[in-house]
């Protein structure tokens, strides 16, 4: 479904509501206090007992460094290394978000003084990209007084600090692209800016697919192509390898370039590859990126799709309605991506079946087995980390449509992790969701997503609210606004004058044209532009549509 649906979509009128499931504005104000409350209790115990390290163990009252961890590190690099802040800097702009200006200033103060990226530790790429660089550049365009609506978090005098860690922190990561156009980026690398010793040669999907909002944004903001130019040519290079279907497995060998798990699905692995080619259509206006979206969404309909549920299949063999369903937490984002790009009725439906996971279970499993209608075996599979995915379904629904529905299943998720994760000392992981028992850690993303979707399910007058603010929501929930400074006509145009025959006639056919009849490549240029137009014109639409939707009436 094209993008431009998404404008008939949220003009639709919101469906008749009981009065049973209607929520008073006293209820949502108590929730949004609720869930305010619940954040400064974790980002207090944060600060108290891990700060300034990574993350926090609130059953312990310590703390992690647990950057070298991320992206199931095989063996971390811990000597010397002392954290760089990560749960602050990936909850700075849920600071600013929840209107604690005056910690949302002292934060940004303190990071652009005291933080250095100059450490001899390897780290994952895809995590440090989302959760650091992603942190930073949303906080420093909020600093910087950049946000529609949100003069009130601008940092008075604020000098570009964040801006600046930022550049110095794409540059260390940039080793992951040494290779060129022709290989994939490596899955970690050293932050003094050199290859990991001992780099796993196995990256996957979304690891590669998931740079290029952060590093795109980058090259807006600091004026230097190089971070957008290198993520574009990793994603065109995974584009390059998917199968006949328009499927993509999990996993790469970064070397080779072969498939070595060529399993395709829509969760762990390879769940934000999707969201970022119709995001970064939506934030740069490549609209190779959209022709990129609509061939996967359409593969993924086709041949991942159960019912309400999904499932895997081989890349290279499809699936089909009949192949049996199963969960995976991370698959908990799809509904959010399909509210986005207008395919609302869908959404509801699969959201409607993943919640209902959450009932069983007063949590979300990472893995069930839903024809079996159990968990799969193995102890991570009753594991809930804290999670988002569900949170921001349920938000990205409830704005779509208004539905009081979705506030009453924010609630409920908002008391489960009240009675199931909260700690004297913050929330901690669920280490099984049939037990309900706790695990000592706190990942930073809980303060930076989850507690963030929650607040704003419920907080109407929020500054992203306004009916002029366009913004999408990186797969961080960092906040990165639609903007003709990220995209404009004269870069795209610049950009067709650039591209080979075999993209010119794939922005063609993304936009339902036919280049058939284009002889020479000037004629072909010109259909290409043709195309273009076709395209942007679907972009303001679904920029139009967000307006729209942020203005949609609220049943009282």
């Amino acid at each position: 479904m094209l993008v431009a649906t998404w404008l008939c979509t949220l003009l639709t009128p919101v469906s008749a509501q009981t009065t049973a499931q209607l929520m008073s504005a006293t209820e949502r104000l108590q929730l949004r206090e609720n869930v305010r409350e619940m954040f400064h209790h974790g980002y207090d115990a944060y600060m108290r007992y891990a700060f300034p390290h990574d993350e926090l163990k609130p059953l312990s009252r310590s703390f992690t460094d647990s950057l070298v961890e991320l992206g199931n590190a095989a063996s971390p690099t811990r000597e010397g290394y002392r954290g760089v802040a990560l749960s602050l800097i990936d909850s700075l702009d849920t600071l600013a978000v929840l209107g604690n200006v005056s910690e949302f200033h002292w934060a940004v103060e303190w990071v652009g003084k005291h933080v250095s990226f100059d450490q001899d530790v390897e780290v994952s790429v895809f995590e440090t990209n989302i959760r650091l660089l992603g942190g930073l550049l949303s906080a420093h365009m909020l600093a910087a007084g950049e946000a529609v609506g949100g003069a009130h978090v601008a940092l008075e005098g604020y000098d570009g600090a964040l801006l600046r860690l930022a550049v110095d922190l794409g540059d260390r990561l940039l080793v992951a692209f040494n290779g060129g156009c022709a290989q994939l980026p490596s899955a970690f690398v050293n932050l003094k800016g050199t290859p990991a010793r001992d780099a796993r040669r196995e990256q996957c999907t979304a690891g590669v697919g998931t740079l290029l909002l952060e590093m795109g944004v980058l090259s807006r903001l600091s004026g230097d192509s190089k971070y957008e130019d290198a993520a574009l040519c990793a994603l065109r290079l995974l584009w390059s390898k998917r199968s006949k279907f328009d499927l993509l497995g999990n996993t790469l060998d970064v070397n080779t370039g072969t498939w070595r798990n060529a399993a395709s699905g829509i969760g762990s692995g390879i769940d934000s590859f999707y969201e970022y080619l119709l995001k970064g259509y939506l934030v740069f206006g490549h609209a190779e990126l959209f022709g990129m979206w609509n061939a996967s969404y359409a593969a993924v309909l086709r041949h991942l799709k159960r019912g309400a549920w999904y499932g895997e299949a081989n890349m290279h063999g499809g699936g089909s309605p009949h192949d049996f369903a199963q969960f995976d937490a991370l698959s908990a984002f799809w509904p959010a991506l399909q509210v986005l790009v207008g395919d609302v009725e869908q959404a509801a439906s699969t959201h409607a079946a993943f919640h209902s996971l959450w009932r069983m279970f007063g949590a979300l499993p990472e893995r069930y087995d839903v024809r079996r209608k159990s968990l799969y075996a193995g102890a991570w599979a009753e594991v809930y980390p804290l999670r988002p995915e569900l949170a921001e379904s349920c938000y990205a629904l409830y704005r779509a449509t208004g539905n009081h529905s979705y506030l009453h299943m924010g609630a409920e998720m908002v008391r489960s992790l009240n009675s199931l994760a909260r700690t004297d000392a913050g929330f901690a992981a669920i280490s099984s969701v049939r037990r309900h028992t706790q695990d000592d850690h706190m990942a930073s993303y809980f303060l930076a997503e989850t507690l963030k979707y929650l607040y704003l399910l419920y907080d109407e007058d929020n500054f992203l609210h306004a009916p002029d603010s366009t913004f999408v929501f990186s797969t961080e929930a960092h906040i990165i606004p639609l903007s003709p400074r990220f995209s404009s006509d004269a870069a795209v145009t610049l950009h067709v004058d650039k591209m080979a025959v075999a993209q010119l006639r794939q922005l063609v056919a993304s936009a339902g044209l036919s280049s058939a009849d284009c002889v020479e490549r000037h004629e072909l240029r010109d259909r290409a532009r043709q195309a273009q137009r076709k395209l942007q014109s679907v972009s303001r639409a679904a920029q139009h549509a967000q307006r729209a939707a942020h203005a949609l009436p609220r049943p009282d």
